[in-house]
């Protein structure tokens, strides 16, 4: 077993941007910094995971549950993710300055979204003398599914109405055939 150290950050909304701010705070079992842009780990998100101690991992390649993810940079101009990882309780950064909209904007809140960040807007709130450790295995990652929620933002309240199912698949494929970006989110 490795030990691994996890920092917390504040990120603030950019230039235009609005939300936030937000405290990201890795875990062991919730480390991962998901990068949603289609274009690998972006550099925004690899800023928040050299900072944290995080694990950056590209959400558009492959998935992982929402419970294991610290926080979710997104590229969206307001339609789908911009809502989609607030619904799941997912804290989020868009790198673009987008304000709730899209038929998800119901979830986007505050204390769960942020937007218009760039690398100046992530900022080390702990100090080298006030690091958060944890013991980073497989069997800490499965016991620390009972642990209190450290990130300081809320989940959507449960009594919101479900969104919409995702897009019909294409003609000649098989029905339960889960395709694209929406089909993996929402194919569970």
């Amino acid at each position: 077993m490795s030990e691994k150290k996890y920092r917390r950050v504040e990120i603030v909304a950019g230039p235009r941007g609005w939300g936030g701010p937000l405290i990201i705070e890795p875990r062991p079992g919730k480390d991962l910094i998901y990068s949603v842009t289609g274009g690998g780990i972006h550099p925004v998100a690899q800023h928040i995971a050299d900072l944290t101690g995080g694990t950056p991992f590209d959400g558009f390649r492959s998935k992982r549950d929402f419970d294991e993810i610290a926080v979710a940079v997104i590229d969206c101009g307001g339609t789908a993710r911009v809502g989609v990882y607030p619904m799941k309780g997912v804290l989020t950064v868009d790198i673009y300055p987008t304000k709730p909209s899209g038929p998800l904007f119901r979830f986007i809140k505050e204390d769960n979204f942020v937007s218009g960040v760039g690398p100046d807007q992530v900022r080390l709130l702990d100090g080298e003398g006030e690091e958060l450790s944890g013991v980073v295995a497989e069997e800490t990652a499965a016991a620390s599914d009972g642990a209190e929620p450290v990130a300081e933002a809320t989940a959507a309240p449960p009594n919101e109405p479900k969104p919409a199912a995702p897009p019909p698949v294409e003609e000649g494929e098989a029905q339960d055939k889960k395709k694209g970006f929406l089909g993996r989110l929402f194919g569970r």
